[in-house]
Parts: structure tokens; C-alpha cells; sequence
């Protein structure tokens, strides 16, 4: 018999909000990128559907990039508005106030409508899921975006409901770290006040949203999520996620373990019959009370898992991995979005020469093969960017609508200069490191191009739009218009001396330090697929018994221990012939490859990880080849004694070392 078609009618509009959390950990707390077929990749940090956005509205909701008069924010996802709370004593919203349940929900809101505070008279107490939507789980104190949420305080805030096993306790959220809880009605707490919304049953305990699809699952016409309707045997939190993985049901096989967002959205908060169940649509038999804790794929610090306790109706962090609880799978009836890639940006390099700087047609079976010039692997890739993220034709030229560059490769969104002398960020502009991460807040305060997450990038992320072409300035101009043939900061500062901070010369490529006082450019960045893309405090190698080391950050595999030192077209032929590790595609890495292994915390005295990669020389020289070549002549490289790179190694007559490496996918 044909399976009947059901067809769920669901808000256009409204989009479950994201946890905010994107890293994903291993079995001892590591960070790790696993590949999306792997059960580690059930985790929250690896499934982001929609992310947490955002925009500040003023009076009658019209948008606004100046959060100095703003006075609400808009969550894009729900189309919840939210008051912005004041520092004013003398306003009705002042941020330190505090209030009982009741008087949260009758006087402090009346006082918000019959002002009509940001032009509405509609102001309400938020629902627990309400609230709970604007947690951001990837911070903490406050687990909220406070660029957009000003002036919140760490504590608890109300939520409408009232705790149902106690009608003297009220439901509120924990804004430190996200987490519910109930509290006595009498104590005084903070309130936010919400209006409107894309959908006003989300956050109700309302059955009907339900349906019952008669296969063994159930769908949320307001979420979008399709329920497992039973129960999973206790098992622990790795278990768990390979059970959700391999699990075929109702003849979808893409359920995966709930975020702690989407676990409790099925609490029902009316506990009808005594129980925290919807009971009609996920059945409870042979379930035993207390104990009936609830995985989400959520981590709190890559330690523990958020969890749901649907005997009290509450949530906590504090469950460890290897606990036996109990789960329930989840899909999406939307089609979730591929999570994109971070690929380490070729060079740009397309050209190969002899020792005598002579262009070379092919250098196929030749002392010269393997140079930069010879592989094309991440060939580097841009988009233009309107406000909003909005992306643009290749061919606009126009600075007033394109502000931003993406980087399609890395996914990091860099700052635009503008021609305009009274902009935000005038193309000439020239600062010392303070007056630098001044300018950089100014872009968040004012939402350049509609974001409020702007930072200053680290050396490699600015290396990473590095064109090493001999082309100066050495970047793609048609993507990033009147760069400067000079110095960028970047965030990283020089290790051995607090005064100095390491930048790119776009000149050539190099990376070089000079003291903070002085004056240069700045270019700002935000996003990226991998936010740890050279963080050294988070670098994610694993050391294989072959003599080979994996670094998922970059996704290269490197040769551990070091051959020598060589010409460069020895070390060329001998990447070529090597066998290793049960791999025979060894070659020598590009200057942005080579450079990704410098560390720059100055571990224990070394520009590198000296557990990783043992025998790195720094004496007498410390430089080491890579297959890229300056004009020709000159071979780029990095000197591991200094922490440097340069472009000065003479390729006919210079001897150096070398690490092989391959890519891992």
C-alpha cells in the first residue's frame, strides 16, 4: 500500500534559530572537523541550518545600522522583537531593575505599552522557548550577542509560564550560561519584553502543531522537526550519536541527536496528567522516574552535554559523555545545507622557471618538477558582498553598494575600503595597533554591512589573500581595490617582544613586526568555515605512528621528521619519489602551506610545535624551502629560528631544509 502523502503547512517565514555553537570535539575534549560522514559529525557544532541573525530597528521597525538610538532588535530567524535595555535610571526599561514574576508580567509591561516604547503598545513576557530561541550557546557570561543585546546582565530572566509542579515557582532562564530553571514568583529577577514573531505558536503548549504520520514519527508543524516517536536504550553520549547515524526510520536515514534548542521545544510545560510529555504523540512506557535525562548533541566547553530532565522539566550542562541516558532522534523536514569546507587558498603561483629565472613551458620529467606553479589544488576564489550579506555580479565596480569581500575558499568576509574621506573606513586611513582595534569597533558599533562581528584577522588569515605572482601590491586587485603597498596589522603579537605586532607587507607577501606605535593599515574580517584557522592555542594535529602528522586544521599531512638539508631540486625530486605512510603523492608545500606550522605562541623558545615536529632545524640558518619562487630566482621560505618568512633563498646554489607534505582530501 502507497504511503499517504502529508502535506505540513508551516510559517514561510519563521526559522528555527541555530545554538550558536560550531565546534565539535573529540573523546577527550579536542577540537576536531570531522568529515560529515563520521558519527562525531552528529554533533551540534556540525549541523547549523540557521544561523543566529540579527538587526537593530528604531521607533515603528525601521531599520537601522546606529545602535546609539536603537531601541530594539529584531531576530531574523522568528521575527521576534526585543527591547534593548537602558542605562538610564529615569527610563521604564532600566537595565538593573528587578521584579517579581507579577510584576514583570503585569506592571513593568504595562508601563513598556502605555509608553509605547520603540512606537508598539504589544510588549509581552517572553515563553520559555522564546527566550531560550536568543541563547547563544558558544558563549558564556552572557550566553547572548551583546553587540545586539546591550546592557544585559548576567542572571535570571523571567518567562511567562508558571512551573506547573509548584504554581508558587515561576520558569526562568539563566542568561550566563543558557540554562532553565524555575524560582520562587516572590524573588526578584530580570525581565526583557518581546512582541510580534513570524509564528505565535512557537513557544505554546499547543498539541495541535503535532502530527501523528502513523510510521513511528511525529512532525512539529511549528519547528519543522520530525520526532522520532519512541524511545532509544540508554546508552552513552558517543553511542548515541552513532545509534541517531545509522538509524533508517519511516524510511528517512538523516535523523541525527536534537540540539538542547530543539529538545525542548517537545517539553509540554502544561504537564498535563502529571507528566512533562506531549503523552499523545511519545509514549513514556516502561520509562522510571527520576532519572529521565535526555541527551542533546549540545556540549558545554566540550566537556559535558546539555541535557533535558523530562521528570522536572529541566535542562543543565552537567551530564558527563559516558553517562547511560536516554535519546530521541530528529530530521528536518527542511533540507539541511551541506556544511561548506575550509580549504587553505592556493598561492596564485601558475608559472615555473629553471635555476637561471627562464620560464618553463613543462617541467614534466624534469629536475624542476613539483614548483608551486606545477599544482593547482584550492585556486583562489572570490564573491562581492552588498549589505546583508547580499552577493553581487563579478563586474560591479560601484564602492556604495559593495562593502565586503568573500573569500569562497575560507568563507572569511573581509572589510572593503571606501574611496569616500567622511566614510567608516576611508581607503587611506592610517593607524597605530590601538587606534586599529578602535576602527574595528566602530564597524561593529555602526553594523558595517549589516554585521556586528567584525575582528582583526591573524597572520595567516591575512596571508590567506596573499597573491605570490610577483604582482604588486600582491593581492587581487579587482577583489580587494586599493590595497597599499604597505604593511597590514594583524591580531597576533610578536612573542619575544609585547611591544611589536606581526602584519603582512603586501608588498611582496612577507610577514614582518613592527611596534605598535606606529602607523599602517588595517583591514578587518569577519566569519570563516574554520575559526580556529591558525589560533595556536587550539591547533588540531594528530601524530601517526608511519612518521606522518595530520592537521585537520589546514587538512595537510606533513612529514614528521625532516630529510636534510638539499637544493631545491633535490628536495623537489625527493618529495616526488617518496613513499610514506602508504601515500606516494608527497610534494614540496606551498609558501602558505609552510607557513601554517609556525607557532605563534613561542612555545618552550620555538616559532613551532616542537612535539609535533621534533627535528625542525634553526641552526645555523632555520630556513626552510618552499616550492614557491620569487621572480624566478629567489626561492620563498620560512626561517623557524626567527619566525620569519622571506623570499631570499638562492634557488641554484642554496641548500636548505625542507618538510614534505600531501592533502588530506
Amino acid at each position: 500500500m502507497e504511503k499517504p502523502q502529508i502535506i505540513y503547512i508551516m510559517s514561510a517565514k519563521f526559522k528555527f534559530p541555530d545554538t550558536g555553537i560550531y565546534r565539535c570535539f573529540d573523546e577527550a575534549g579536542k577540537i576536531i572537523y570531522p568529515d560529515q560522514h563520521h558519527f562525531l559529525a552528529q554533533q551540534d557544532g556540525k549541523n547549523a541550518l540557521h544561523p543566529l541573525s540579527y538587526t537593530f530597528v528604531t521607533n515603528n521597525n525601521a531599520k537601522t545600522s546606529d545602535n546609539i538610538s536603537v531601541k530594539c532588535v529584531k531576530d531574523n530567524n522568528t521575527g521576534l522583537i526585543w527591547e534593548i535595555k537602558s542605562t538610564n535610571q529615569a527610563d521604564v526599561n532600566f537595565v538593573e531593575k528587578k521584579y517579581t514574576h507579577h510584576e514583570a508580567e503585569t506592571d513593568y509591561i504595562n508601563n513598556l505599552n502605555k509608553e509605547k516604547y520603540g512606537g508598539f503598545n504589544d510588549w509581552r513576557l517572553p515563553n520559555k522557548d522564546e527566550l531560550r530561541s536568543i541563547i547563544d550557546y558558544g558563549r558564556m557570561n552572557p550566553a547572548i550577542n551583546t553587540e545586539y543585546f546591550q546592557n544585559i546582565k548576567i542572571g535570571l530572566y523571567w518567562c511567562a509560564e508558571t512551573y506547573q509542579m509548584q504554581d508558587c515557582m515561576g520558569w526562568g532562564i539563566f542568561t550566563g550560561y543558557g540554562s532553565a530553571t524555575a524560582i520562587s514568583k516572590q524573588v526578584k529577577q530580570y525581565a526583557i519584553a518581546v512582541r510580534a514573531g513570524y509564528n505565535n505558536d512557537f513557544g505554546n503548549c499547543n498539541s495541535s502543531r503535532f502530527v501523528d504520520n502513523g510510521d513511528g514519527t511525529v512532525t512539529d508543524k511549528t519547528t519543522g522537526l520530525m520526532w522520532q516517536q519512541g524511545d532509544n536504550p540508554r546508552m552513552n553520549w558517543f553511542e548515541t550519536l552513532k545509534y541517531c547515524q545509522n538509524l533508517i526510520l519511516a524510511g528517512y536515514s538523516d535523523w541525527r541527536l536534537p540540539n538542547i534548542k530543539e529538545l525542548n521545544t517537545i517539553l509540554n510545560l502544561n504537564r498535563n496528567d502529571g507528566w512533562w510529555y506531549y503523552k499523545d504523540f511519545f509514549p513514556i512506557d516502561n520509562l522510571i522516574p527520576p532519572l529521565l535525562h535526555y541527551f542533546s548533541s549540545s556540549l558545554f566547553n566540550g566537556d559535558f552535554v546539555w541535557v533535558t530532565n523530562f521528570n522536572y522539566g529541566y535542562d543543565g550542562y552537567y551530564a558527563g559523555k559516558m553517562s547511560p541516558l536516554l535519546s530521541r532522534a530528529v530530521r528536518n523536514v527542511e533540507e539541511r545545507p551541506v556544511a561548506q569546507i575550509f580549504k587553505l587558498p592556493d598561492t596564485g603561483q601558475t608559472k615555473c622557471f629553471d635555476n637561471n629565472g627562464n620560464i618553463l613551458k613543462s617541467t614534466k620529467n624534469t629536475l624542476f618538477e613539483g614548483q608551486n606553479g606545477d599544482f593547482v589544488i584550492h585556486p583562489v576564489s572570490y564573491k562581492k558582498i552588498a549589505n546583508g550579506g547580499i552577493e553581487l555580479d563579478d563586474n560591479t565596480l560601484s564602492n556604495k553598494n559593495w562593502l565586503m569581500t568573500k573569500d569562497v575558499n575560507t568563507g572569511l568576509m573581509w572589510e572593503i575600503k571606501s574611496n569616500d574621506k567622511e566614510a567608516l573606513n576611508p581607503v587611506n586611513e592610517l593607524y597605530n595597533l590601538k587606534e586599529a582595534y578602535e576602527h574595528i569597533h566602530k564597524l561593529n558599533k555602526y553594523n558595517y554591512g549589516g554585521f556586528s562581528d567584525w575582528r582583526m584577522p591573524n597572520r595567516e588569515e591575512l596571508r590567506s589573500i596573499v597573491l605570490y605572482n610577483d604582482d604588486i601590491p600582491a593581492i587581487n586587485t579587482e577583489f580587494f581595490p586599493e590595497t597599499q603597498t604597505d604593511f597590514y596589522w594583524s591580531d597576533n603579537k610578536y612573542a619575544q617582544n609585547k611591544n611589536m605586532q606581526w602584519g603582512i607587507y603586501f608588498g611582496y607577501g612577507c610577514s614582518i613586526c613592527y611596534s605598535s606605535h606606529k602607523f599602517y593599515y588595517v583591514r578587518s574580517v569577519r566569519g570563516g568555515y574554520n575559526p580556529v584557522f591558525r589560533n595556536p592555542s587550539q591547533n588540531n594535529y594528530t601524530i601517526h605512528s608511519e612518521g606522518i602528522v595530520t592537521d585537520k586544521n589546514t587538512g595537510l599531512m606533513w612529514m614528521r621528521d625532516d630529510p636534510g638539508e638539499m637544493s631545491l631540486t633535490d628536495a623537489l625530486n625527493f618529495c616526488k619519489k617518496l613513499k610514506l605512510g602508504g601515500y606516494k603523492d608527497w610534494r614540496l608545500p606551498s609558501m602558505k602551506e609552510l607557513a601554517s606550522i609556525v607557532d605563534l605562541s613561542f612555545p618552550n623558545g620555538n616559532w613551532f610545535n616542537k612535539e609535533i615536529f621534533p627535528t625542525i632545524q634553526t641552526k645555523p640558518l632555520g630556513f626552510y624551502w618552499s616550492a614557491t619562487t620569487y621572480q624566478g630566482t629567489f626561492g620563498w621560505g620560512v626561517n623557524f629560528q626567527f619566525g620569519y618568512d622571506g623570499y631570499y633563498a638562492d634557488k641554484k646554489n642554496g641548500k636548505y631544509c625542507f618538510k614534505p607534505v600531501r592533502n588530506l582530501y
